[in-house]
């Protein structure tokens, strides 16, 4: 490099996201799984299982997940019905005496 030029940053190296940026908005209109089984009392892994190969209105799938519309959650809690009941975990099994 010459010694009068300044360097240059790559064009693909890009600012890093604030703090705000990162912050998810509280004013949108779709939602995360893991925010809808909060609000249906699902288990998170067990409401994605239930709305695969499912085609229901207001869900839709995306490469990283799916995007719930904040509107169909209750056309969506009708569809999937109650939620399972939670299995015991052999891992937390009481010790037999």
């Amino acid at each position: 490099m010459l010694a009068g030029m300044a360097g240059q940053k790559s064009p693909k190296q890009q600012a890093k996201a604030d703090a705000s940026e990162k912050a998810k908005s509280a004013d949108r209109e779709w939602m995360t799984t893991a925010e809808l089984a909060t609000k249906l009392g699902w288990r998170e892994h067990s409401l994605r299982d239930a709305l695969r190969d499912r085609h229901l209105d207001g869900v839709h799938r995306t490469a990283f997940g799916y995007k719930i519309d904040a509107g169909a959650v209750s056309a969506i809690q009708t569809a999937i019905g109650a939620p399972p009941a939670k299995g015991n975990s052999s891992l937390k099994a009481k010790p037999k005496s």
